[in-house]
């Protein structure tokens, strides 16, 4: 994965180049930035910049170094993630003795971090005492969606470089590289993944549009016939490894979203929601919605969304979690 096959992040490449070049590389990045729009590729293509044989403006890609860092194969290469829910304490101090080896064969060892927002407490403190007494000929990476949940210790003591949004026209460019969907499939999955291309939208992308046609009509048809189906089917979702929850949680983000733009009078072309399809329009759907919530009630169902992640994320009964959600929207509505 080479710099040229990376696309939208030019200004993050710039600022890479230039430090390489310069033969200025501070010893720890901090790549920040939403899921989906080239932070690991970029982060790879570090890796393959500063160990690759041929000298160029840019890693080859194909010789042996090149391909066994995109393998993960490389003995001077490593990338931690999290073990479960979190990195681990025993995951950092393998990684903290393997920084400390000699390099077997690299010009620069390079250690990715993945998911550095889920270092656990005990591991981050390890970690940071790598940063303030860095090994030598030794390059990390931390990649993050933002500093919030990083000790702030940490993010003092790496060049952070923020990542931005795909636009409409990248994103639409990278699924029509790399698949067989149609034109209409691919604006609806830019317009859905909001700057990010995820390869998991575009593999379930069945399953998506299911779970957004049965949001829309919960929140279109307030009854108690709606309520009864919305708490049966977000006992079923909560429960099933297709993760339908976090399809509802991403779709209800742009659905409020698109009812704050019209109820602040925008222009129709920037809804998320526009359509379904080529044919069938969605905007009627969107004003039916709006007429059971105001803009105060709107801002209380983002920040309800955003802690139900958060709580998520720390173990929370998924099923309760989002009928707790659906019941509050229903309350509000009725």
């Amino acid at each position: 994965m080479p710099f040229r096959d990376i696309y939208g992040q030019e200004h993050a490449i710039d600022l890479l180049n230039e430090a390489i070049h310069r033969d200025r590389m501070p010893h720890a990045w901090l790549f920040t930035g939403q899921s989906n729009i080239g932070k690991f590729k970029t982060a790879v293509a570090v890796a393959q910049k500063l160990n690759c044989r041929k000298s160029g403006e840019d890693a080859c890609g194909k010789c042996d170094f090149c391909l066994q860092i995109a393998a993960q194969s490389f003995p001077d290469y490593q990338v931690l993630i999290p073990d479960g829910k979190l990195i681990k304490i025993d995951q950092i101090r393998n990684s903290l003795n393997w920084l400390y080896l000699h390099p077997d064969q690299a010009k620069k060892r390079v250690m990715i971090l993945d998911g550095a927002q889920y270092l656990g407490r005990e591991a981050a403190n390890a970690f940071l005492k790598t940063l303030e007494e860095p090994a030598p000929h030794t390059l990390l990476i931390l990649i993050a969606e933002s500093t919030q949940q990083l000790l702030e210790t940490i993010v003092s003591r790496c060049h952070q470089i923020r990542f931005r949004p795909l636009s409409v026209e990248i994103s639409e460019r990278i699924l029509r590289e790399t698949t067989d969907l149609t034109d209409d499939r691919i604006q609806l999955l830019s317009a859905f993944g909001m700057g990010s291309v995820s390869g998991n939208l575009v593999a379930s992308f069945e399953l998506m549009q299911i779970v957004q046609n049965t949001a829309i009509r919960w929140l279109t048809t307030f009854s108690p016939k709606t309520l009864e189906e919305m708490l049966r089917t977000c006992e079923m979702w909560g429960k099933s490894k297709n993760e339908e929850w976090r399809l509802l949680l991403d779709f209800l983000e742009t659905w409020f979203r698109d009812l704050t733009w019209l109820l602040h009078g925008l222009p129709e072309e920037n809804l998320i929601n526009r359509t379904a399809n080529s044919e069938e329009s969605r905007i009627s759907a969107l004003r039916n919605c709006g007429e059971y919530f105001n803009l105060q009630q709107i801002y209380e169902i983002f920040g309800r969304i955003t802690e139900l992640r958060r709580a998520i994320d720390l173990n929370a009964n998924k099923s309760l979690a989002i009928e707790s959600l659906c019941l509050h929207l229903y309350r509000t509505a009725a």
